[in-house]
């Protein structure tokens, strides 16, 4: 699902680039003649930082903007093409390979606890990784979390047990949102508000690829029995993929430093004392481990859905709310705070956050288990059924043209939010009434692209609302927030999703299948391979495919209710004319 509406709020002022001595100049470098092309006019505003922090991250960002040319901005998206290529076809990959890797391992019920978790830390984590760019650097931020889903992606080639696959998708899973979070940033840094979604259109494009591709790749794994190669393929091609926008990120802020755009960091020399007090201060440290601590204890007990519960865990989330108040009172007085408390409370970044978890506690709600649920009730193969499964992924990447088409044309968005969010409650309230094993295929389908098109307006439109009213300062902060919302979002639901799964299908199928053991019901409902194994028309298969249409119209029912939230968190944006804003400088798209 991509990343996340209007306003009519005052907008903060435009985003400022520090120059090297802090002081507010043009420059003009020329080699050559005044008519070379390599003529570059950089401005360059005073801070508007604090003294003594430093975001030397935002001033890299916007020194690169500043130095690279037109064609050179080209070069770059295509190289993030090229990444979200690699990204987007291995998730492909993965998602359809999942079920049956954890199948392998008799652990087919897991899959809604390793997202849980994987959710929880991805979530989390985006916070401080916001910090970490704004004040270490996008490439650094970039190349960090390349490694980290490396990693993932290499320790699930090699895994031997399901507590080791869940460890690599947990770390997987924290590096590529955190990459796709990057870039996401960097694409924000280079690209103005008004042609914002048209850029994020753009970088999504792959996916019309990879929705295809990537099934077939995932069966022809699969049939040889060779998922683990799936994995080392998946690694390798994104390691590989990613090097160029690394590369032409950091020739550029090496030719900003030539240029005198950009000195040495004023955090950089011997670690004293006073030196590391000030990267607590400039890291917010405090604030990201008092947010750390109470999220997780919060959400945690999520992961637990359907197990026994002891009053220590039942107590977990009183205590995390504890540590979130803490964070709150902490941010309004930190010389240094994550987000400004007075845009954490705007009615832009809170209803964009209430939004984002609505929706995507909605989607993950009757999105678990549904490419399994497409290959047992409606017997499509493994590639059909991530066809469908991922009409979302595609269909959104057509839509988001003309989104970003239609805010460009109108200058405003919440219009188009206020339009979407009936469609997509339209679209979940049907698939009540479709999702059946005696219901034609063709229906289900309809019912994906109505919430596709309502489901992917909201989603740009919540990135347009709390990014409309940031500067260039607080974007990493916003839009990391607004991740935050999506991955309690996802933590939720997936949990729900898990606990209707688990009360419902062996239930159902202990009813219809009396003559077989509690273990022999346990296992056919653990593992997709054994639910698959038994042909259609025979009374075992009937049995589960009855059972699975029971668990997913109750999994309907739940997000389709909490679609009607989505009334509220749109109704209380302001509205904001989008051209109004100079958040960045420089060359930008």
């Amino acid at each position: 699902m991509p990343d996340i509406a209007g306003s009519q709020e005052p907008l903060l002022g435009p985003a400022s680039a520090s120059s090297h001595d802090g002081g507010s100049r043009e420059r003009r470098n020329s080699y050559g003649s005044s008519s070379s092309k390599d003529d570059v006019t950089v401005t360059v505003s005073r801070s508007e930082e604090e003294p003594g922090v430093h975001q030397d991250g935002i001033k890299q960002a916007d020194a690169i903007n500043q130095v690279w040319s037109r064609n050179a901005l080209v070069v770059a998206y295509s190289f993030m093409f090229l990444c979200s290529f690699a990204n987007t076809l291995q998730y492909q990959i993965m998602s359809n390979l999942m079920p049956f890797v954890v199948s392998e391992f008799q652990s087919h019920s897991l899959i809604p606890t390793i997202g849980i978790v994987a959710s929880i830390l991805s979530g989390v984590l985006k916070l401080p990784i916001a910090k970490l760019i704004d004040s270490w650097g996008r490439p650094q931020g970039l190349a960090c979390m390349v490694v980290l889903t490396t990693c993932g992606l290499i320790l699930m080639a090699t895994c031997r047990n399901v507590e080791t696959y869940a460890a690599a998708q947990v770390i997987h899973q924290v590096g590529i949102s955190g990459f796709t979070y990057v870039l996401d940033i960097i694409i924000s840094d280079t690209s103005s508000l008004k042609d914002r979604v048209l850029a994020f259109a753009f970088n999504s494009s792959p996916t019309l690829i990879t929705t295809f591709v990537g099934p077939l790749i995932a069966m022809a794994f699969n049939q040889g029995g060779n998922w683990r190669w799936a994995f080392a393929f998946s690694a390798g091609l994104f390691a590989l993929f990613s090097l160029p926008i690394l590369a032409i990120l950091i020739l550029n802020a090496r030719k900003a430093r030539r240029m005198g755009l950009l000195s040495r960091s004023a955090n950089s020399g011997p670690w004293t004392l006073s030196r590391f007090r000030q990267f607590l201060i400039d890291y917010d440290a405090l604030g990201m481990f008092l947010v750390a601590v109470g999220l997780a204890l919060v959400l945690v007990p999520f992961s637990l859905s359907g197990t026994a519960v002891n009053a220590g865990v039942a107590i977990m989330p009183v205590f995390g709310v504890f540590f979130i108040v803490a964070f709150a009172l902490h941010e309004r007085q930190s010389p240094r705070p994550f987000i400004k408390f007075s845009l954490l409370c705007s009615r832009n970044v809170a209803g964009a956050c209430l939004l984002s978890v609505v929706i995507f506690i909605a989607y993950f709600s009757w999105d678990g288990y549904y490419t399994s649920y497409l290959q047992v009730v409606h017997d499509l193969t493994l590639a059909q059924a991530g066809y469908i499964g991922h009409i979302y992924g595609i269909g959104s990447c057509l839509w988001a043209v003309v989104v970003g088409y239609l805010i460009r044309r109108t200058d405003r968005f919440k219009w188009l939010a206020l339009s979407a969010v009936p469609v997509h409650i339209l679209g979940g309230a049907l698939m009540i009434v479709f999702r059946r094993p005696d219901t034609n295929i063709a229906w289900v389908v309809m019912c994906q692209i109505l919430i596709t098109i309502g489901g992917s307006t909201l989603v740009l439109c919540d990135q347009m609302a709390v990014m409309s009213v940031a500067d260039h300062s607080d974007l990493a902060s916003v839009v990391a927030l607004l991740g935050l919302a999506y991955y309690v979002g996802s933590a939720v639901g997936s949990s729900l999703s898990g606990a209707i799964w688990n009360t419902t299908l062996p239930k159902a199928l202990g009813e219809l299948l009396p003559d077989l053991s509690p273990d022999e019901i346990a296992l056919i409902g653990s593992d997709l391979k054994k639910q698959l194994s038994y042909p259609v028309g025979s009374a075992i298969r009937d049995a589960i495919i009855a059972a699975y249409g029971k668990a997913q119209v109750r999994m309907c029912i739940t997000g389709t209710l909490i679609t009607l939230l989505e009334i509220l968190a749109v109704s209380i944006w302001k509205d904001v004319r989008v051209s109004k804003s100079t958040q960045v400088q420089g060359t930008v798209l």
